[in-house]
């Protein structure tokens, strides 16, 4: 496990490091769940899990937040399921993101934070007790808003792997 996810501790992970602080203890807790070594779901209704998985494509981001999210009760966002969610709708963006998509473009920060931030407040609004982002931040234009919103919801920052 340790070999897989390293809680980021410095501004070397695209700089993000040094917009929130991180502990390992929550990691190595769930740790045994995530090779199928624990029978019981853990929940996270008090806890309030905020986690941030960055990585290079391909390094299992998605599967270990897929497998934390379902241990832990809480979502699993990832911003490519955003985008094709919002394709899918007949939602505000839809058209502009049909446009950008259709072109091969790659899709604007704003657009990204924009989805994110309704996505958040909505799980906010069901009584979600947490979130795990898979890929974002990408950039530090999208990380300022989201240290924005964690100063907002509680004591705690996201913790980064």
């Amino acid at each position: 496990m340790a070999r897989v996810l390293r809680v980021a501790r410095s501004s070397s992970l695209f700089g993000l490091g040094s917009l929130f602080y991180s502990t390992s203890s929550e990691v190595s807790q769930a740790s045994p769940f995530l090779h199928g070594g624990g029978a019981s779901r853990v929940l996270a209704k008090d806890r309030n899990v905020q986690w941030v998985f960055l990585g290079c494509p391909g390094v299992g981001k998605g599967t270990y937040a897929s497998r934390l999210s379902t241990l832990l009760g809480v979502p699993h966002i990832a911003t490519g399921d955003l985008v094709r969610e919002e394709l899918a709708s007949s939602g505000p963006l839809s058209r502009q993101l049909s446009e950008i998509v259709n072109q091969g473009k790659l899709v604007s920060d704003e657009i990204i934070v924009n989805l994110l931030s309704k996505r958040l407040e909505a799980g906010e609004a069901k009584g979600e007790s947490g979130f795990i982002l898979d890929g974002f931040p990408r950039t530090m234009r999208q990380a300022g808003p989201l240290r924005t919103w964690a100063k907002g919801h509680g004591p705690r920052s996201p913790n980064i792997l």
